[in-house]
């Protein structure tokens, strides 16, 4: 098992000033308050992590303003104390900062020596006094904590405290009344080091002096944090100093990078410690709930666009309160995601009428739902549309989803497998409308399945489908162009309703549009072609040209024109096809049941052979032609069961 280590990702700035200490109020992970001081900004966000994670390394990010010549700096906590340690006005700001965290973790307030030196005894009374006047008039009956929370979050309340109090004062004098105010808090509300014996060793990785993080700047505090971590990563990051831009790259490049080493990356938590110019008191907010949001507009928009779920999945926090109907959503994602994964068009069909049934008869109310599941339920339904409505899925809308998402394996698999089944359980083309047809064509099929080679049977599973791809097939010319087949055999499929043929048996259509039928059967048949084409077309990567790019992107636009224009059709078709119930269905159990009682006669040496039937098959990519001299049927066979 790999090991795991906690990770905590900031920027390192030059500090103007230091001995000028400032205060921030943060919010913790339980969303109660705490509060620490900070010389710098990166101070107060790791004395934060500190506090709430058990980090193992700190990773500070800088120019050479920060540190001179550019140097890598890597040291153990464990290995320094937390004073005797040099001059802060001749050490750099790593180890500036690094000494400040040593105080933390020792809890070592050097501060109010520091600033009470600079102010007399007899003018620290009289400071607190006007503190304690202030708090009277404007801050009656708030504690410490509330106080000082206010001092933060309310800047009309901040505003009024620095123009009565704070204006007439000594830059001393203000240091010693904001400390003051701080040092009254109970030590409760404080931040204290989370796991004291861990230890904690902090690096510093040098980067270009820039205003914006390039991608080769990023790609290199990527690739420094994953090869000196030597381990799986918990990613935690201060954005302050970055930017929403540069921070969102870096957490990006992170997860991205998870995919190109052998070590994963987990992004746990996300702060932004501030302090607004010209103010006396900051913040760290606690931004990893906003990430997540926009982690879950993104798995949304991963698995409506692409069918992924398992970012969606990996905020299961968020669906907590909606565990009966988020399980039996996420089923129904899964076998989306699976059945477009493998191309497999029955578990799609199957996941999307999960999806419904779970949006259609849900367990929780919608007024308790919690926003995430909303927002996640208001996209599902805004983008699958029609997909959701009526008591079955409808393969036209089902064509037209899978064609906008670019799935075109998908949609070709679709209108090969389902619009068969789906044209004659429809009534726009099919076989039967009473059991005198289904006894005729079991006798027709019964002849035609024992004369088929056994490996090709299986086309016999599905009769709607047979009917439509193959009966009649044999009866073409195929020394013609594949589209002169396609033409033929739409023709020969009309010529059947009209009895026009001696050939193959009668058909019937509901959709009373012969012309409409002609196109949408041969728009079914090219898209066969064109499906074999793409199944079968030979790759040669190492000797592409511009030609060779130029074709296949025509190929791909001309399989797109079809696959639309079809589409269209078939669903202007079942538009135009009134609700009938005049087809009769032949299952191909009973087809199955039927041919093994009638089995044809076994070829006899001699005998006189009175049939030849032609067929085609694909054979790398191209038709070859077969003719099979085929048994004799049984005389007199009895249709009956």
């Amino acid at each position: 098992m790999k090991k795991e280590k906690n990770v905590f990702l900031t920027t390192l700035s030059e500090t103007k000033n230091k001995l000028d200490v400032n205060y921030y109020m943060c919010e913790s992970p339980t969303g109660a308050s705490i509060c620490t001081t900070g010389i710098s900004i990166a101070e107060a966000g790791i004395k934060y992590m500190l506090s709430q994670y058990d980090i193992d390394e700190i990773v500070m990010i800088g120019t050479s303003n920060v540190v001179p010549a550019m140097e890598e700096r890597v040291i153990s906590l464990s290995d320094l104390a937390a004073s005797g340690n040099g001059s802060i006005d001749t050490s750099d700001e790593f180890m500036f900062v690094t000494y400040r965290i040593m105080e933390f973790i020792d809890q070592l307030d050097f501060e109010i020596i520091d600033i009470g030196e600079s102010v007399p005894e007899n003018r620290q009374v009289e400071l607190g006094a006007l503190i304690e006047d202030f708090k009277s008039g404007n801050a009656r009956g708030l504690s410490n904590l509330e106080f000082f929370s206010k001092l933060t979050s309310d800047e009309a309340f901040e505003n009024r405290f620095v123009e009565d109090l704070l204006n007439n004062l000594s830059p001393e004098e203000k240091r010693w009344v904001k400390h003051q105010v701080y040092h009254q808090m109970d030590s409760f509300y404080k931040m204290h080091i989370n796991n004291r014996e861990k230890p904690v060793v902090i690096r510093f990785v040098s980067i270009p002096s820039e205003s914006t993080l390039s991608i080769d700047t990023i790609n290199l505090i990527v690739r420094r944090t994953f090869d000196d971590a030597q381990s799986d990563i918990n990613l935690y990051m201060d954005v302050q100093g970055m930017g929403l831009v540069d921070g969102n790259t870096l957490i990006s490049t992170f997860l991205l990078m998870n995919n190109r080493t052998n070590y994963s990356c987990n992004v746990c938590g996300l702060i932004n410690s501030s302090l607004p110019y010209g103010k006396f008191f900051g913040k760290v907010s606690n931004m990893i709930k906003h990430y997540e949001i926009q982690k879950l507009i993104t798995g949304i928009d991963l698995f409506l666009n692409y069918g992924k779920v398992s970012m969606l999945k990996s905020l299961e926090n968020f669906f907590k309160a909606d565990a009966a109907d988020a399980d039996r959503l996420f089923y129904g994602m899964d076998c989306v995601d699976e059945g477009i994964t493998l191309c497999n068009v029955d578990l799609i069909e199957c996941g999307i009428n999960i999806i419904r049934n779970t949006i259609r008869n849900p367990r929780t109310r919608a007024e308790d739902r919690s926003i995430y599941m909303q927002i996640t339920l208001n996209a599902i339904i805004s983008d699958f549309g029609q997909l959701l409505q009526g008591d079955e899925l409808s393969i036209p809308e089902l064509l037209k989803w899978s064609l906008r998402k670019d799935f075109f394996q998908q949609t070709l698999t679709i209108i090969e497998s389902k619009v068969p089944t789906d044209m004659v359980r429809r009534g726009i083309y099919y076989y039967a409308r009473s059991e005198e047809d289904i006894r005729t064509l079991m006798k027709e099929f019964n002849y035609l399945y024992w004369n088929e080679s056994s490996k090709m049977r299986w086309a016999f599973g599905d009769i709607e489908y047979y009917f439509i791809k193959s009966y009649g097939r044999s009866f073409l010319d195929f020394r013609q162009k594949p589209d002169a087949v396609a033409r033929d055999f739409a023709r020969l499929k009309i010529d059947a309703l009209h009895g026009r043929t001696d050939n193959i048996l009668p058909a019937y259509s509901e959709l009373g549009n012969d012309d409409m039928l002609f196109e949408l059967l041969l728009g079914y048949y090219r898209i066969g072609n064109l499906r074999n084409q793409i199944n079968h077309a030979e790759v040669d990567e190492p000797n592409l040209d511009a030609d060779e790019l130029v074709k296949r992107k025509d190929s791909r636009d001309e399989l797109r024109v079809e696959l639309k224009k079809f589409i269209n059709l078939y669903s202007s078709a079942c538009k135009k096809t009134p609700v009938t119930d005049k087809p009769v269905f032949l299952p191909s159990g009973r087809m199955k049941a039927y041919a093994r009682r009638h089995q044809l006669q076994p070829l006899v040496e001699g005998s006189d052979l009175t049939v030849k039937n032609t067929y085609t098959c694909s054979f790398n990519g191209k038709e070859v032609h077969i003719t099979l001299s085929l048994f004799k049927p049984e005389p007199d066979i009895d249709v009956e069961e």
